[in-house]
């Protein structure tokens, strides 16, 4: 028990843990994206505010004109 709390006690293995910890919730949380389809959803909604402002524009541009 004393050699678990001696390696608790080093910074290094300290911050493997910290640096690791970070890694894998990167991976896991690229894993949920992925499955969720949340990147597609993210491109879906960004092409679709541009042909909103597109058709915003060009409406705006109608009835400027009339």
């Amino acid at each position: 028990m004393l050699e678990i709390m001696e390696l608790f006690g080093n910074k290094a293995f300290l911050a493997l843990i910290f640096i690791s910890a970070i890694a894998i919730f990167l991976v896991l949380r690229e894993v949920f994206c992925w499955y969720y389809k949340i990147n597609k959803i993210v491109d879906v909604l960004e092409r679709n505010e541009q042909i909103q402002k597109e058709t915003n524009r060009l409406l705006q541009e109608l009835n400027n004109k009339s």
